[in-house]
C-alpha cells in the first residue's frame, strides 16, 4: 500500500463515497413500492394524501432511480479513487450545487422544517467534506499517478 492509500484523508474520502453511495443505492427499493405504500408513507411523513396521478408516481419512482444510479456511481468510484480522481472532485461540486438547489426547492415547496434541515444542508455539507478531503489528498494523488 503506497503512502497515499495510507493517508487518513484518502481513506476517509473513500469511506464517505462508499457509505454515501450505498445509502443512495437504497433508493432503488421504493421504485417497486405499490401506490398504496407510497401513499401510506407520504401520509406518515406528514405530507398529506399522495396525488393519485400517473405523473406523481412516475416522478417519485424515477427520482428514486436517479438517486440509486448516482449511488451506484459513487460506490463504484470509491473502489478506485486514483483512477477516477477528477470525478471525485466533480462529486463534491455537484453535491454542493444539488444540496443548495434542494434547499431552495424545499423552501419554495414549502416542505416541513424537518425535511428542509435533513435534505439539502447535509447533501451540501457532504459535498464540502468531499472537496476538503479531495484537496488534502490531491498532491499525493498527483504524485502517485505520475509514478505509474
Amino acid at each position: 500500500m503506497n503512502p497515499l492509500q495510507q493517508s487518513v484523508s484518502f481513506r476517509l474520502l473513500r469511506a464517505i463515497l462508499a457509505v454515501t453511495g450505498a445509502g443512495l443505492l437504497l433508493a432503488a427499493v421504493p421504485i417497486f413500492f405499490p401506490a398504496a405504500v407510497i401513499n401510506y408513507l407520504h401520509q406518515q411523513l406528514g405530507l398529506g394524501e399522495f396525488p393519485n396521478a400517473a405523473i406523481a408516481f412516475y416522478l417519485a419512482r424515477s427520482t428514486s432511480l436517479l438517486y440509486a444510479v448516482h449511488g451506484a456511481l459513487m460506490f463504484f468510484v470509491s473502489f478506485n479513487l486514483v483512477r477516477y480522481w477528477p470525478l471525485v472532485r466533480l462529486f463534491g461540486f455537484l453535491h454542493i450545487v444539488l444540496g443548495l438547489t434542494m434547499l431552495g426547492i424545499d423552501l419554495s415547496a414549502p416542505m416541513p422544517l424537518y425535511w428542509i434541515i435533513g435534505e439539502g444542508m447535509p447533501v451540501a455539507a457532504t459535498g464540502l467534506l468531499i472537496l476538503w478531503l479531495w484537496n488534502r489528498s490531491n498532491s499525493a494523488v498527483c504524485q502517485s499517478s505520475a509514478e505509474l
